[in-house]
């Protein structure tokens, strides 16, 4: 059990990574992550999504139909265990704003709006990531 933890410890914020890109383009985002396969649709409105899994759950990314870049993106954790490593890291790594929020100043001076959703209909978790 301890080798687990360890290992989590060591491993989650290289995983952290593979989060909302905002402001880039799906071209950009899979460069990132060349090993990783990316599922491509479209709404019935005509909006843009990829989804693609990563270690720590499914991301789904939003994209701007004008401009092509992303703008939103929503994280479905795997497990409890990954989404208590990620809460864990987000309190260490961002700026608190209450036990389901964070903010993540980026590079730039751009702000990141980290938000714990938990959804009683399909009783799950979702991190939404927003500008």
């Amino acid at each position: 059990m301890n080798k687990i933890i360890f290992a989590l410890a060591v491993i989650l914020p290289l995983l952290t990574k593979a989060q909302a890109h905002l402001g880039s383009t799906l071209t950009e985002i899979k460069a990132w992550y060349p090993d990783k396969i990316f599922e491509v649709d479209y709404a019935k409105s005509g909006q843009k999504y990829a989804s693609v899994e990563m270690n720590l759950g499914t991301f789904v990314y939003y994209f701007d139909k004008e401009t092509g870049l992303s703008y939103y993106c929503i994280q479905l954790p795997n497990n409890m265990t990954a989404l208590n490593a990620q809460v864990e890291i987000y309190n260490k790594k961002y700026v608190i704003i209450s036990e389901t929020s964070w903010n993540a100043y980026l590079e730039g001076g751009g702000i990141m709006k980290i938000k714990l959703i938990y959804d009683e209909e399909y009783e799950l978790f979702v991190f939404q990531y927003t500008n």
